[in-house]
C-alpha cells in the first residue's frame, strides 16, 4: 500500500490479500508469509506450533500464542510478518460417574496418534499403574505420564474410586488395601481378618497394634501407603 501510494501520488490505495484458510481446530498455529530467511523452516500453510505448545503453553494461553510466539518466530526467522492463530481448547465435558480413572486432552496429543477430546478410560494405567485403585496414581502420576507422552501440559485426569465396603462389626483386627498390594500376591479388596497379626503381633488384643503397627507393616509389605485397619474389641 505504501509503495502504491508513493508511486501513484495518492493516499487511498486499498490492498486485499487472500491467504490460506485459518485453521478451526484447537491449538496454536503459525504462518510465515515471507518465509523464514534465517532458518530452513517455512510455514507457507498454517502449521501447528507444536514446540510452542509443548514448551511455552501456547496451546493453553492465547497471549502466549498470539504475542510471545509471534515475537519468537519473528526473531528466529529474521522476518516481521509471522502470523499466529489461536483456537481455544474445548471445555472439559461433564465428569463421568462410573468407577475408574479417566483422561481428557483438551489440545490433543501432538506427539502421538492418541486424542481424548472426551473423557476416556485410562485402561492402560489401570492395568499397569494401579490408577483405578490409587487416587494419586490417577490424578498425579498419570497426568505426568500423559503430558510427557503427548508433549502437552494441559492433560486433565478424573478419578472415581472404588467404593469402600462397610466396616466389619465382629471382634478382631481387619485390613483393607484400597490400592491393592503391588509387591505381594495378597489383595484385600474386602475387609479381611488379620489372622497373622492376631497370632503373631497381638493385633486382636491391642488396638494400637492393629491400627498403627499393622498398618505400617502392611504399607511396607505391600509397597502402598493407604492400607486401612479396623479394630473391634
Amino acid at each position: 500500500k505504501v509503495d502504491y501510494d508513493n508511486w501513484c501520488g495518492a493516499s487511498d490505495t486499498v490492498m486485499h490479500w487472500n491467504g490460506p484458510s485459518k485453521p478451526t481446530v484447537p491449538g496454536c498455529f503459525v504462518l510465515t508469509p515471507s518465509g523464514c530467511p534465517k532458518q530452513g523452516f517455512d510455514a507457507k500453510d498454517w502449521t501447528r506450533d507444536t514446540w510452542g505448545e509443548q514448551n511455552r503453553k501456547a496451546g493453553e494461553s492465547q497471549s502466549q500464542c498470539l504475542s510471545q510466539r509471534k515475537k519468537d518466530y519473528d526473531s528466529w526467522c529474521g522476518a516481521m510478518d509471522s502470523m499466529m492463530v489461536w483456537n481455544a481448547p474445548p471445555q472439559a465435558p461433564p465428569a463421568p460417574s462410573a468407577v475408574g480413572c479417566y483422561v481428557f486432552t483438551p489440545t490433543g496429543c501432538p506427539k502421538q496418534g492418541f486424542k481424548a477430546l472426551s473423557w476416556t478410560r485410562d485402561t492402560w494405567g489401570e492395568q499397569n499403574r494401579n490408577s483405578l485403585r490409587s487416587k494419586s496414581q490417577c490424578l498425579s502420576q498419570r497426568k505426568v505420564d500423559y503430558d510427557n507422552w503427548c508433549g502437552a501440559t494441559d492433560t486433565v485426569m478424573h478419578w472415581n474410586g472404588i467404593p469402600i465396603p462397610a466396616e466389619p462389626k465382629e471382634t478382631g483386627c481387619y485390613v483393607l488395601t484400597p490400592s491393592g498390594c503391588p509387591k505381594q500376591g495378597f489383595d484385600a479388596k474386602a475387609w479381611t481378618r488379620d489372622t497373622w497379626g492376631e497370632q503373631n503381633r497381638k493385633a486382636g488384643e491391642s488396638e494400637s497394634q492393629c491400627l498403627s503397627q499393622r498398618k505400617t507393616d502392611y504399607d511396607n509389605w505391600c509397597g502402598a501407603r493407604d492400607s486401612m485397619m479396623v479394630w473391634n474389641a
